[in-house]
């Protein structure tokens, strides 16, 4: 083991070193990790565009500035959005405020920029963020100011951590580090698969979210190899339609014996499209039934026709490769304690960026935050959330747990990975 820096740290619940140890190197505070061997470390950026070393006209921050370091990152979050979004906003710069606290030798300055809830707002701010020399940009929260943002940055050769699951926002230079949809299919169609399942039926809602998941089934049922016998779609707004969800139950019924699971992602079709195909002679002990993290809610672990059900889910509460336990549920708790309320779930993947961003200044040089760097394939363990890794196309591959529902409750049948190997693949 060769330490490499050493950070004073007021969390006792915290490791207190950057360290690699048989090439895992683990940064402090935050316990966030970076599993790789280092990549070869020369030049700035993730394009060859990237000027930011050579910039001589940087202004100086506008907005509220955390930390005091020399590399500059700007944070574009929508503090002034209406209700929920506004409420996130918020939560998302104290989640940042609160990396900069526990990592607080950490060389950044973070600039916070609000863009209120307009794509408009996030193309102004993140041009003033190039002008004020930031290096890398973290957020926005929706597609659209991701987008708006993107088509600044790139062309500048800043890279972009965004919040959105909508992966069409994602490209090089712009890396989506939320849980997707597609992310959910990939691990619950391998984990079919690992259970010798390979005929599946899906009951899909006639929604964007439907169509991007039908998308992803039929990429990976394809990649682990399961059959698709039928997809049935379903009209869906505040609440499935019950008559769509009887025509799809009555077309699966149809194929019973041809299929050894249903997969049924939206959570509020799942209860009753199961008592529907109960209706056709299809139960748990006939088929497993496979959900989304759409299904990680309590309400569901009670009805009787899911009871054997599984899904996949980002774990609440893990053990870091040190044997510390991290995981949202520590997050919050430290957040609550901090700022009097719960945080939303998006708060701790804030904080695992700015715990990133840190990290790579500590420990990759001028390429720091370079395209190779940050989709480096061995990935990331963030505090908040566990393991990670950027693909080139920018979007995100992200640990995830399999979960069965059992006699009211759900527990864990399949654990996260804490590393690449352990990824679907």
């Amino acid at each position: 083991m060769r330490i490499l820096q050493q950070f004073p740290d007021k969390h006792s619940n915290f490791p207190t070193m950057l360290k690699r140890m048989a090439g895992v190197a683990v940064v402090g505070a935050s316990a966030l990790l970076a599993a790789c061997q280092p990549v070869t470390l020369s030049g700035p950026g993730y394009s060859t565009n990237n000027n930011f070393n050579n910039q001589v006209n940087i202004a100086e921050p506008t907005g509220e500035v955390l930390g005091s370091g020399s590399v500059r990152v700007a944070l574009l979050t929508p503090l002034t959005g209406e209700g929920v979004f506004g409420q996130t906003g918020t939560a998302i710069r104290n989640a940042a405020a609160m990396a900069l606290q526990d990592y607080s030798s950490a060389d950044l300055q973070v600039i916070v920029k609000d863009v209120g809830t307009g794509g408009a707002a996030a193309s102004q701010q993140a041009g003033q963020a190039l002008q004020e020399g930031a290096q890398l940009v973290i957020g926005p929260l929706q597609s659209n100011a991701v987008k708006q943002a993107g088509q600044v940055l790139k062309p500048a050769g800043v890279p972009m951590i965004a919040f959105t699951t909508d992966t069409g926002a994602a490209a090089r230079g712009v890396y989506l580090i939320n849980f997707t949809p597609e992310n959910d299919v990939e691990r619950i169609m391998s984990f079919a698969a690992s259970r010798n399942k390979r005929s599946v039926a899906a009951i899909l809602p006639q929604t964007p979210y439907g169509n991007v998941v039908e998308a992803a089934l039929r990429q990976y049922a394809a990649h682990f190899g399961v059959r698709i016998t039928t997809i049935e779609r379903y009209k869906s707004g505040n609440a499935p339609d019950p008559f769509g969800l009887q025509a799809a139950a009555e077309q699966i019924g149809k194929v019973k014996n041809q299929i050894d699971s249903v997969f049924i992602p939206e959570a509020a079709a799942a209860a009753p499209a199961t008592q529907l195909l109960a209706g056709q002679g299809i139960r748990s002990g006939d088929v497993m039934f496979l959900g989304s993290s759409q299904w990680d809610n309590p309400s569901l672990y009670s009805e009787t026709m899911l009871r054997g059900a599984v899904f996949p889910a980002p774990p609440r509460s893990l053990r870091n490769l040190d044997g510390r336990t991290i995981g949202f549920d520590t997050f919050a708790s430290r957040y609550a304690s901090q700022f009097g309320q719960q945080p939303p779930r998006v708060a701790s993947l804030a904080y695992d960026s700015v715990i990133l961003a840190a990290a790579l200044v500590a420990q990759s040089g001028e390429r720091r935050f370079a395209h190779e760097t940050l989709t480096d394939p061995q990935g990331f363990i963030g505090f908040g959330d566990g393991f990670f890794r950027f693909r080139s196309d920018g979007t995100s591959q992200r640990s995830l747990a399999v979960m069965e529902i059992s006699q009211g409750s759900a527990r864990i049948i399949d654990d996260a990975p804490m590393s690449a190997g352990g990824l679907p693949r």
